[in-house]
């Protein structure tokens, strides 16, 4: 376990890992139940649940690889998701090493990068981030569609 710079971070990092394993804990049950997907209109990220899990695991990915880039320590040791199918292909390797990086640069985060928000950077998808602001961001990205399947399960 790498020693964490800043404690915030440390507490980002734990809470992003606790929220990606129960949204997988989740997603299992979810798809073993053999229920019919949430409705999302649109959303090629809805047409399975091979689909929806690979999307979860990958925006985790791309989010520590985008703050990384932002704070001009870009990730070397893994890639962003290009697709479902290749998150699909090794997709408990996938998972951990994303967790694995999570823990590695979140580690080299200060409390001064986390709290800049004066600095804002554009996401991937145009809106301005601060480092925190995407932190608590990927943190509730798993907590979102873990409870948007915990209601079609009727838990």
């Amino acid at each position: 376990m790498p020693e964490f710079r800043s404690r915030a971070v440390r507490a980002l990092v734990d809470l992003h890992s606790v929220e990606l394993r129960r949204f997988l804990e989740t997603w299992k049950k979810f798809k073993a139940s053999g229920k019919p997907m949430p409705e999302a209109k649109g959303d090629a990220d809805y047409e399975s649940p091979e689909r929806l899990a690979a999307h979860v695991q990958g925006a985790a990915r791309s989010y520590m690889i985008w703050m990384a880039e932002m704070l001009g320590r870009p990730v070397t040791e893994i890639q962003r998701a290009q697709s479902w199918e290749e998150v699909w292909k090794d997709f408990d390797g996938f998972a951990a090493a994303t967790l694995a990086a999570w823990e590695k640069h979140g580690a080299l985060i200060t409390d001064d990068e986390l709290n800049n928000n004066a600095q804002a950077f554009k996401s991937r998808w145009g809106d301005p981030y601060g480092i925190e602001q995407m932190m608590e961001h990927a943190v509730v990205h798993p907590m979102r569609h873990r409870i948007q399947l915990e209601r079609v399960l009727g838990a």
